[in-house]
């Protein structure tokens, strides 16, 4: 019985191990993606320093967007970004800081399409769309009631599906769509602003199931950068 008390004891004595987030992303030029084996980008950097300095150890992958999507949504300590902040997903994650003020999501159509352009927002919804699975775009795009939409599970499925014609309109934020076309070898010149859609601001945002004590550190790390003018939020 001593001994198994000793034991005990013993035991309570250890320091807890602490516990290691876990971090997802996407390849979302330019703000996150990987290359060569390390993941990058304008958000990436920011998220970086802020964990460094809030003094926690993680782990960062890039999944499809829908796969981490549904591992933040359903997994407790879990960071995702860049996470868009619109109404939809208020109350499905613990929002840290925004990386910066948002860029704005549009419908594109190409050069050599007269056919798909729709002068309201009404009319766009008779057209087939295409946008990435779970981004803010199909969200926002569904949240206002279109219903005709393509969904892939990669931004890069999503603009290839949209050059081959698959569908007369992309939803896709000014940033990205010219990130994306350079990327697969297209010219910028093939695709044309239909209409803005809307802005919402990039986020750091953790699980639900995720401690408040973790989130806490993370935004006072954040603060404490921004203050310095350490972080260069990204637009």
């Amino acid at each position: 019985m001593l001994r198994f008390l000793f034991c005990f004891l013993l035991l309570l004595s250890l320091p807890i191990q602490a516990q290691v987030l876990r971090v997802v992303t996407e390849n979302w030029r330019p703000y996150s993606y990987e290359e060569n084996g390390e993941i990058k980008g304008k958000s990436t950097a920011i998220v970086k320093k802020v964990l460094k300095r809030a003094g926690i150890d993680y782990t960062m992958a890039v999944y499809p967007w829908s796969r981490g999507y549904l591992i933040a949504k359903t997994e407790p300590n879990v960071l995702i970004f860049s996470l868009v902040r619109i109404p939809v997903r208020e109350k499905l994650f613990k929002w840290v800081r925004p990386l910066g003020q948002g860029d704005t999501t549009s419908l594109y159509r190409l050069k050599g399409n007269q056919n798909a352009m729709p002068q309201t927002i009404e009319e766009a919804k008779q057209f087939l769309i295409v946008a990435n699975a779970n981004s803010m775009d199909h969200l926002w795009l569904a949240d206002k009631g279109f219903h005709n939409l393509m969904t892939p599970r990669t931004l890069e499925q999503s603009v290839k599906m949209f050059v081959k014609g698959r569908a007369p309109l992309i939803a896709i934020d000014d940033h990205s769509i010219m990130s994306e076309f350079s990327d697969i070898l297209h010219e910028r010149d093939m695709f044309v602003k239909v209409m803005p859609l809307f802005s919402a601001p990039p986020f750091m945002a953790l699980s639900n199931a995720t401690d408040d004590s973790i989130l806490l550190k993370l935004q006072r790390a954040y603060d404490a950068l921004l203050a310095e003018g350490q972080i260069d939020l990204v637009n």
